[in-house]
């Protein structure tokens, strides 16, 4: 005659798994905690979530790190999440963030939002990606406030291949690539210009990783290798250049435009007011150069009057009031 097995005997391996699995899940909310109190220093750190993920929620979060960049970083709030597998993701979402990166007066940004979400990926100590969805973003650009609906930040560090180094020259126009930055942004608005479409690709160039303003400066540029400007009846215009370091004082720089509405692409970079302007059948290649604030441009014929436009189109939009 068999015995039966008591019910509460079968429950034993799943109560023994558990107990097992809570004291892995509490040496990765250690770990966890550990690697943000270096961050967050003046922040009280509780980490929960178990059983599915590690999450911190910090109120008031503040973030001051950097030397020759002075970087801050706060918010009203933040929730930090990471898997319990995935030690080299973290997910952070902000309420109120505010960014702040500093080199001086002439070198600044500053982005603020309503709400933000934002994913880190380091893979051996390498940033392999960061990216931003930031709602209702408001930047100040070296003293030009700009608006968006919304705006994408994708940054990663490039790691050139084993031969990039010793094949630079003195004499190359660039060093390799070593960190890219992929910006998005919908219903942008150049002070209380026009609401517009952005979509940029910058690369920095520069002898060794990107750990060092001070460093970078001396030999480093950033490439836009392409800008693109367009509203609901297609491209506005479209930019690439070169910007080279002049120390922690400003940059230096020089492109081309290709648009069809020159006269709005001059009045915007000149800070005038908009004009009226139909946009052209043939865009048109503009370039400039300079210094901070002080922009050049070149290239606009004098029959720009006569040249056909698409009449059955709106004028051009109005890039910066």
């Amino acid at each position: 005659m068999s015995r039966r097995i008591p019910l509460w005997l079968t429950l034993v391996p799943l109560l023994a798994a558990g107990v097992i699995y809570w004291i892995f899940w509490t040496g990765w909310a250690r770990d966890f905690q550990a690697a943000l109190e270096p961050w967050l220093p003046d922040s009280t750190l509780e980490i929960t979530g178990f059983p599915y993920r590690l999450e911190a929620n910090v109120a008031n979060p503040r973030l001051v790190t950097g030397d020759a960049v002075k970087i801050t970083a706060s918010a009203a709030n933040a929730r930090i999440n990471r898997g319990p597998w995935q030690p080299q993701l973290t997910v952070i979402s902000t309420e109120r963030p505010r960014f702040t990166a500093i080199v001086s007066p002439a070198i600044a940004a500053t982005i603020t939002g309503k709400s933000a979400t934002t994913s880190i990926k380091v893979i051996d100590a390498k940033l392999a990606r960061a990216s931003s969805i930031i709602a209702a973003a408001n930047i100040s650009l070296a003293g030009m406030p700009i608006t968006a609906d919304s705006l994408e930040l994708h940054l990663r560090e490039r790691i050139p291949g084993p031969n990039a180094d010793s094949a630079a020259t003195p004499s190359a126009p660039t060093g390799p690539p070593r960190g890219q930055l992929v910006i998005a942004g919908e219903r942008l608005r150049f002070g209380t210009g026009d609401p517009l479409t952005l979509a940029a690709d910058i690369v920095a160039t520069g002898p060794a990783r990107l750990l060092a303003y001070d460093n970078w400066a001396p030999t480093g540029t950033l490439e836009l290798g392409s800008l693109t400007l367009t509203d609901a009846h297609g491209e506005i215009a479209s930019a690439r250049a070169s910007f080279v370091p002049i120390g922690r004082t400003g940059l230096r720089f020089a492109g081309t435009i290709t648009t069809i509405c020159p006269a709005n692409v001059t009045a915007a970079l000149q800070g005038q007011a908009p004009v009226s302007e139909k946009r052209l059948r043939t865009p048109l290649k503009l370039t400039f150069e300079g210094r901070g604030a002080d922009i050049r441009l070149t290239g606009i014929p004098a029959d720009i009057a006569t040249r056909p436009t698409r009449n059955q189109l709106p004028p051009c939009p109005a890039l910066r009031r």
